[in-house]
């Protein structure tokens, strides 16, 4: 049977701009914006498999990222760096997914806990995922300030189906599968909004804005933060609202093989970065706990991801590195499609900052001393590409990738990021 798959890459001689038809940026090339993309995937990766060997600026991929070749000159792969939690690790991955992207622990003195199947309680995170700091920082030219997308994390909310997050306590919910993300980000784009209703909406958002302005003075400094968030979601909403975007809309995907689920949404995740809909966005690929979903088109058919990355025997390794290989073939193809679609003096990959993430190091053990990272992008950005940063015991946080990208970003005063930060600076001889 032919898939999708197979039939994007037998194409060739087409380029993915034109075979996919990408939209077209409305506005002039030469004011190209730097953007930046978080990529999730879960449980930690087979390190003898994705370690390079070599040098940091003469090195050969693993088997796990050998599918990143193509891009070895543009990325940087980030060995050594440890998410720090103040938590012992009964329930590792609901803790450190909230802290990926965060720098930040999850609550545990909140009277709203969620109970775990080992007795452990905990909430929301207590920070602001990175992403959003950007987005917050740096002044809104888009709809919207960011765009959450997923696969596979649908069902009530819980810290381990959460990732991104405003403010404290504050999640925002991913839009989950290419079909849905293309109803609500592109369905709308083919006709406009009345004048009349469009005024109307914002007359209902000034006045839901100015009660929450009379009530914050009256409520804990918790609850102002979580009132602040939602302040800052209802002005993105308004803008949005009165935002006029004119852009090719991409096709709607249609029916899509479960296989290639993954790569439909990340091409609609791009089509938004290339409409002008928003330059953050984020790609969480299933949740960051007991992600039982097998991979029948893998050869995995029973006891899924997560079962089997407690499975410490030569055949288990054997296919986790096949599922792991398998994220490295989808990250690949979101460079890609990045870099199909021309954009100034080059494409959009030129322009935007890529950070490849997962929640903890091994799975069987639930390490999270060293957890894997890959950093792919352009010049304008200032990643320095080409090289293999082995930072093994040197004792640097994560926290220092979260810097990096905030200056990478054009946010250079920020040295430190999240609440468990206990050094300053970003990743050393990544940003130049």
């Amino acid at each position: 049977m032919t898939t999708r798959r197979s039939f994007l890459a037998g194409a060739g001689a087409l380029t993915a701009a034109g075979l996919l038809g990408l939209p077209r940026l409305a506005r002039g090339d030469s004011s190209a914006p730097k953007r930046l993309i978080l990529f999730y995937t879960p449980h930690g990766t087979v390190w003898n498999d994705w370690r390079p060997s070599g040098s940091e600026t003469n090195f050969t991929l693993g088997p796990i990222l050998n599918p990143l070749q193509a891009f070895k000159d543009r990325m940087a792969i980030v060995d050594g760096l440890q998410i720090r939690s103040p938590y012992d690790h009964r329930v590792p991955h609901t803790y450190d997914l909230p802290a990926l992207w965060t720098g930040s622990p999850v609550d545990t003195e909140s009277a709203l806990f969620h109970r775990s199947d080992h007795g452990v309680s905990f909430g929301w995170n207590l920070g602001t995922s990175v992403d959003q700091y950007i987005s917050q920082a740096l002044p809104q030219t888009t709809p919207h300030r960011s765009l959450q997308f997923a696969l596979g994390v649908a069902g009530p909310a819980h810290p381990a189906r959460r990732m991104i997050y405003s403010g404290p306590g504050a999640y925002l919910d991913p839009i989950d599968g290419a079909n849905l993300a293309w109803y609500q980000l592109f369905s709308s784009l083919q006709g406009s909004t009345p004048p009349s209703l469009a005024a109307q909406r914002a007359s209902i958002l000034d006045h839901v804005t100015q009660e929450l302005a009379s009530v914050r003075a009256k409520v804990s400094p918790a609850d102002r933060a979580r009132i602040d968030a939602h302040t800052t979601a209802i002005r993105d909403l308004e803008v949005s609202l009165s935002a006029n975007v004119v852009c090719d809309v991409p096709p709607n995907p249609g029916v899509i093989n479960i296989e290639d689920q993954i790569d439909a949404q990340l091409e609609i995740m791009v089509a938004a970065l290339a409409c002008g809909l928003t330059n953050v966005a984020s790609y969480q690929h299933r949740v960051g706990d007991n992600d039982n979903s097998p991979y029948p088109w893998l050869g995995l058919t029973t006891g899924g991801h997560h079962l089997t990355t407690h499975d410490t025997s030569t055949s288990g390794q054997a296919m986790l590195t096949t599922i792991y290989t398998h994220y490295a073939e989808r990250f690949a193809h979101l460079l890609r499609t990045l870099d199909s679609y021309p954009e100034g003096s080059g494409t959009m990959l030129d322009n935007t900052l890529v950070i490849w993430g997962t929640e903890i190091g091994k799975g069987y053990n639930h390490d999270v001393s060293n957890v894997p990272f890959v950093v792919a992008g352009g010049p304008q950005t200032g990643l320095r590409g080409g090289r293999y940063l082995d930072l093994r015991g040197q004792g640097y946080g994560h926290n220092r990738l979260l810097v990096s990208a905030c200056h990478a970003m054009g946010l250079p005063s920020v040295e430190t990021y999240g609440l468990t930060d206990l050094g300053s600076g970003g990743v050393p001889g990544l940003i130049a």
